[in-house]
């Protein structure tokens, strides 16, 4: 993975580094590792989309009736199975107000990080995105939010509190008492298998029952 070359890409984000609703308003939160764009976004037809989405997610749920731009026909790149998958949970856009997609890593950035982990931590543990860490470890720790996190960023936040400090709340975190395959909590935090990986209807339907019961 590397920093994305894009600079309106880059510009964007420097105003709003989070997808759908604003973090600190929104009442849940879907937390990734990293905001990742396939590197020839802007050479594809659907970017003025992708830019609109940016400015301001939650308007385009409401036009588009879809939460986000890869579900668009026209996008055929990665992402648009976990978005897909997403979508089966089926929340009404009227509730896009009250969700947002946060990443560890607050720029955009190409290339799967699962590909180069010792990049993905440089990024992930760099001067400049210690900052947007703090931020993020406010917002986890809003108890009147709801937080999920696929089953993969348990680790991820046990390395960012060997090395920060942050997401105390992660140091002891024993996965052993949790199964991949089912929807665990802990504490506001939901863990479960990610979007993009084989998660189960049951899981997916367990999801949303938490929602409806947050969003009432």
């Amino acid at each position: 993975m590397e920093k994305h070359p894009s600079q309106e890409l880059q510009n964007l984000y420097r105003n709003r580094n989070f997808q759908g609703a604003d973090p600190n308003s929104a009442k849940i939160l879907f937390v990734g590792r990293d905001p990742n764009w396939a590197i020839d976004i802007e050479n594809m037809p659907v970017f003025a989309k992708v830019k609109e989405y940016l400015v301001d997610g939650v308007a385009f749920w409401n036009k588009h009736y879809i939460h986000h731009p890869f579900l668009l026909q026209e996008y055929k790149g990665d992402g648009k199975r976990y978005h897909r998958i997403f979508s089966k949970l089926e929340i009404d856009r009227n509730e896009a107000d009250k969700i947002s997609f946060v990443e560890l890593i607050g720029i955009p950035t190409t290339g799967m990080s699962m590909k180069n982990s010792k990049r993905f931590y440089d990024y992930l543990l760099s001067s400049s995105n210690i900052a947007h860490l703090k931020e993020l470890d406010k917002l986890i720790n809003d108890t009147n939010k709801i937080i999920f996190i696929a089953w993969g960023l348990i680790q991820d936040f046990k390395i960012i509190f060997a090395h920060t400090g942050l997401f105390s709340k992660f140091a002891k975190l024993n996965k052993d008492n949790f199964s991949i395959t089912e929807l665990n909590q802990f504490e506001n935090i939901f863990i479960h298998r990610h979007f993009s990986d084989a998660i189960s209807n049951s899981t997916i339907n367990k999801i949303s029952e938490k929602l409806k019961c947050h969003l009432k």
